[in-house]
């Protein structure tokens, strides 16, 4: 079921498919239109390798019951690249994305991250999702040497992954801490402008309000599994302040570029609700603590998009110009 390449690859690309190779094939359309995808090694994470049918060139690892963490974990082990990019089932990246990150590399920065933009932006809850998850990596941006990158979809080295040990999948439960922690330690991260990605939001506000009361699960429990039972009980108390701490950031990036990029001023409405509902979950994960909200916290990150969704936005944005 592998298809090994003969040169060491450049890149190692790790794309997850905890539902199934079948879909994620939108992701992997984009992976294998890729410019330089000779330089490229793309990984699958697939519960059930022997289902699948990769295209030529392609590694499946089967993940079994793993968790999304987990399989990102065993992925980053298996790959043969010297960088990794730790990659979502959708968001998508544009044909010449990997020509771009490689010259960066080719540089020597330690990671390289992308530019973003919301792949279904024709609805206000989607905006919303985006500018608040994406905002501050959204297009239009100058790009250069950042202290910030995504925790997803951002290019590592792996040596630096490999030393963390058995915590790696701990660290990948909720990567933007990951990501703090490594500029921290002396990474310099780069942001190119021209490294453009499609971030796709499931549509929907029960979709994206479960989606974001995960989210503050996993950063409530990882901000505070040091803290003691009163600091946790106080961080919950400050709920209303972290919300209105998240909502803040998304307008900032929306004054910044988000005309620009083409969104409605009525996503900052919708974005309130939802910066609300992250709060929330922030509330929650403190008191649950990380093995409690592991599970839903993992499980929320695996929403792929199909070719169906990418072709009628597609088809919604040409109508639209």
């Amino acid at each position: 079921m592998e298809a090994e390449t003969a040169i060491k690859p450049k890149l190692s690309v790790i794309v997850p498919a905890m539902q199934g190779y079948n879909t994620v094939l939108a992701a992997l359309d984009s992976w294998e239109a890729q410019s330089c995808r000779d330089q490229l090694e793309v990984l699958v994470l697939c519960p059930d390798a022997e289902a699948a049918i990769p295209r030529a060139g392609q590694v499946l690892i089967e993940t079994g019951s793993m968790r999304l963490h987990e399989a990102r974990a065993a992925g980053i082990l298996r790959a043969s690249a010297d960088y990794v990019m730790v990659a979502e089932d959708h968001c998508l990246p544009d044909i010449g994305w990997a020509q771009v990150v490689l010259e960066r590399l080719a540089e020597g920065w330690d990671a390289v991250g992308p530019a973003l933009r919301s792949g279904n932006p024709a609805r206000k809850v989607s905006q919303a999702s985006f500018l608040l998850g994406y905002g501050q990596w959204m297009n239009p941006e100058s790009g250069g040497t950042v202290s910030v990158l995504p925790g997803h979809n951002a290019v590592l080295r792996k040596k630096v992954l490999l030393e963390l040990g058995p915590a790696l999948e701990r660290e990948l439960l909720v990567a933007a801490f990951l990501l703090k922690r490594l500029h921290v330690a002396g990474q310099r991260f780069y942001l190119d402008a021209q490294a453009t990605m499609r971030h796709f939001d499931k549509p929907g506000w029960k979709k994206e309000i479960r989606t974001f009361y995960c989210v503050g699960l996993g950063f409530g429990s990882i901000r505070t599994s040091h803290w003691s039972w009163a600091g946790r009980a106080l961080y919950c108390l400050a709920a209303p302040a972290i919300a209105a701490r998240h909502w803040w950031r998304a307008f900032t990036q929306y004054r910044r570029a988000g005309a620009r990029a083409g969104l409605n001023p009525l996503c900052l409405a919708a974005a309130s609700v939802l910066a609300s509902v992250w709060a929330c979950g922030e509330a929650a994960g403190a008191l649950a603590g990380v093995e409690r909200v592991t599970l839903l916290v993992s499980s929320s990150e695996i929403k792929p998009v199909s070719r169906s969704e990418v072709l009628s936005e597609a088809r919604s944005l040409s109508r639209d110009v």
